[in-house]
């Protein structure tokens, strides 16, 4: 049976770009955070850096996802993919509810802030911040992987526009609270963002069923003529693309010597209506029928 795939590739030339940049934001933004005084900044070279180590296990995950299937993972490894994307989500939502504990505790005890090194510091990592999530952007919306890592960038951009503000309002109004209340603000919103990627993913990882109509898919697997009842389904996702789909399926005595043609025309229709990847049918005479359509795990 074909199979479609799904090919989304960072290549070694955007993961070198990415991670280069990265990291140069990374030293900047130490450098100039404690140069100026500004939390938003030393936080965001943490996030900064935290991105950079994304990254390469996005990169690494997407090389072990590629791997052909074998005995040990007879399904392929792209679910090394999604785990990365769980992982990074984590990582991302842990670093952001520090972010916040920093900027609470900040709002509390307020420093003094050059705010002309800040303003140029910032200016240079939203500059950086934006070509890394820019390279990534394409990407994006096809893989879970490359999307956690997108969002990361995503987040250090909007920081820096954050940080670009409150330097502004601290030039102008010398007002310093700011600097902790927008590190509050983005980390919230980088929360809000990325919570959305765990529950996906780990959806993905405890097999959780896709959302299928299962009343409209057995409706549709017995209008195959010879095919009398369907039970004993099994649905998953193998990543964020391709469902994976089992069932008993029952066929008339008569119709036992078209067995092979029965198998192949309930496998087509379901690849073709439900876009379901890969079908793996039980065909029965009598055995189950009429059984209950989401069985117990059962030996048969």
């Amino acid at each position: 049976m074909a199979e479609e795939v799904h090919e989304h590739r960072l290549s070694s030339k955007r993961f070198t770009g990415v991670t280069s940049l990265n990291l140069a934001i990374t030293i900047i933004e130490i450098i100039g955070g404690i140069g100026s005084g500004s939390l938003a900044l030393i936080t965001d070279a943490v996030h900064n850096f935290g991105d950079s180590l994304s990254i390469v296990l996005s990169f690494v995950a997407q090389r072990i996802g590629g791997r052909d299937q074998d005995e040990h993972a007879t399904f392929g490894y792209h679910r090394v993919e999604i785990l990365a994307a769980f992982i990074n989500s984590l990582v991302l939502i842990a670093v952001s509810l520090g972010l916040i504990w920093a900027g609470c505790s900040r709002l509390f005890a307020q420093h003094q802030i050059n705010g002309s090194v800040m303003l140029w510091t910032a200016v240079i990592g939203f500059v950086f911040n934006t070509g890394s999530a820019l390279l990534l952007h394409s990407d994006a919306s096809d893989s879970l992987n490359i999307k956690a890592t997108y969002l990361h960038l995503l987040a250090d951009a909007l920081s820096s526009i954050a940080v670009i503000v409150g330097a502004i309002v601290v030039m102008v109004f010398h007002i310093y609270w700011v600097d902790a209340v927008l590190t509050i603000v983005v980390a919230g919103y980088v929360i809000y963002e990325t919570v959305a990627v765990v529950q996906q993913t780990a959806a993905i990882l405890l097999q959780a069923a896709p959302a299928l109509n299962y009343d409209e898919v057995v409706s549709a697997m017995e209008t195959v003529p010879g095919v009398v009842d369907v039970h004993h389904i099994h649905a998953w996702m193998e990543d964020e693309h391709d469902v994976i789909f089992s069932a008993h399926v029952n066929v008339a005595p008569e119709n036992a010597n078209q067995i092979e043609v029965i198998t192949a025309a309930v496998a087509k229709k379901l690849q073709t209506e439900f876009s379901i990847a890969h079908v793996t049918l039980q065909l029965e005479l009598t055995h189950g029928l009429h059984s209950a359509r989401f069985a117990k795990h059962e030996l048969s």
